[in-house]
C-alpha cells in the first residue's frame, strides 16, 4: 500500500521542481524530502522524478502517481470536511426502529425535536430518521448487527424481558392500561370502569402476541370469563379496534395504542391494577455517534413530557 504523506511529497516535489522547495512548502528539510520520494521509488518499484543540477521532473510514472494523487488527497480531504459534519451534527441520518404505535404517535416528534435543537441536519433532500418497523426481539438483534441506530421498543410489566448485555435500554415512560369500550357503550362515559363491570360483555382478543396475552392475564387475575371474539395477530392488531368500533365487544389496551377515532371508540381507566407497559429507547452499549446519541437524547425528553402530562 502507497503511503499517502509520501505521494503528497512526491506532488509537492513535482509541483515546485526542487527538493529544496518542495521542502520550503512542507516544513521539512531537504534530505527528509529526499529520503521520502526514494522510500516511495522503492515502493512504487520504479523512478518516479529525474534529478539533474536543473531541478528535479518527474517520470511518466511520477506523473501518473501525482494526478491520482490530487483525487487521493481531494477525496481525503472531503472524507475530513464531511466526518466534521456529522461530528458537529450537521449532516447525517439515523436509522430508528419502532413499534407501530411509537412509529405513529412518537417518530414525527422526535424528527420536529432533532430539527428545533440541530437545523443544520434538516437542510438536504435526505430523510434524516429512517423509520424502520421492529418488535423488541428484532429491534435488539438489529441493533447488534448494525442494521439500526436507535430503537423504540416497550416492556410489559407482567412479562418482562431483560436486553442483551450488549444493549443499552433507557426507560421513557410509562404507557398506562386503558379500557377499550364502543362509543355507544353503556359506560363510555364513566372515567373509571372496573373490570367485573365489564364481564359480560364480549372481549375482543388477537390471535397472538403480546396483546393476546395481555387480556389473558387480566382476565384470568380477574377470575372473569367473558365471551372472547378472536380479531387480529401481533402485538398491537388495529383489527380488534375495528371491531370495537364498530360495537362489537370490548378490550384493554395500553394508552399509545389507541388509533381509532374517539368518536368510535372510547379509552376509559381501570379501576383495578393492571399490568402497564414501559416504552424504552435501545442502543448498542458502545454506540458513541453523536447522532444516534441526539436522538437517544431527544427521546428521553419527549419522555419526560409524557411522564409529566401523564
Amino acid at each position: 500500500m502507497l503511503d499517502v504523506d509520501k505521494l503528497a511529497t512526491l506532488r509537492a516535489v513535482i509541483t515546485h521542481g526542487s527538493f529544496t522547495a518542495a521542502a520550503q512548502a512542507l516544513l521539512l528539510t531537504q534530505p527528509a524530502v529526499s529520503r521520502q520520494v526514494a522510500l516511495l521509488e522503492r515502493q512504487a518499484g520504479t523512478q518516479l522524478v529525474h534529478r539533474s543540477r536543473a531541478g528535479v521532473r518527474p517520470t511518466e510514472a511520477g506523473r501518473l502517481l501525482a494526478e491520482h494523487t490530487d483525487a487521493v488527497l481531494g477525496r481525503l480531504a472531503l472524507a475530513e470536511a464531511q466526518l466534521a459534519e456529522l461530528a458537529g451534527l450537521r449532516r447525517g441520518h439515523v436509522r430508528l426502529g419502532s413499534f407501530l404505535t411509537a412509529l405513529v404517535h412518537l417518530s414525527a416528534e422526535v424528527a420536529t425535536l432533532l430539527e428545533a435543537r440541530h437545523p443544520e441536519l434538516f437542510r438536504t433532500e435526505h430523510a434524516v430518521i429512517r423509520d424502520e418497523l421492529v418488535d423488541r426481539g428484532a429491534a435488539f438483534s438489529r441493533l447488534a448487527a448494525g442494521e439500526l441506530d436507535v430503537a423504540i421498543v416497550f416492556e410489559h410489566e407482567f412479562e418482562p424481558a431483560p436486553p442483551p448485555e450488549d444493549i443499552e435500554v433507557v426507560d421513557l415512560f410509562t404507557d398506562p392500561p386503558r379500557l377499550l369500550l364502543p362509543a355507544a357503550h353503556a359506560l363510555a362515559d364513566t372515567p373509571t370502569i372496573a373490570l367485573r363491570d365489564l364481564a359480560h360483555d364480549t372481549w375482543v382478543r388477537a390471535h397472538h402476541g403480546s396483546a393476546a396475552r395481555l387480556v389473558d392475564h387480566v382476565l384470568h387475575t380477574a377470575d372473569l370469563r367473558p365471551p372472547i371474539m378472536l380479531a387480529g395477530h401481533g402485538d398491537e392488531p388495529v383489527e380488534t379496534q375495528a371491531f370495537i368500533a364498530a360495537g362489537r365487544g370490548v378490550t384493554i389496551a395500553h394508552d399509545l395504542n389507541v388509533l381509532i377515532h374517539p368518536r368510535q371508540i372510547v379509552a376509559v381507566a381501570v379501576a383495578d391494577h393492571v399490568p402497564t407497559r414501559r416504552v424504552q429507547a435501545a442502543v448498542l452499549r458502545d454506540q458513541h455517534a453523536p447522532l444516534p446519541r441526539a436522538v437517544l437524547a431527544v427521546l428521553e425528553e419527549l419522555g419526560a413530557r409524557r411522564a409529566r402530562a401523564g
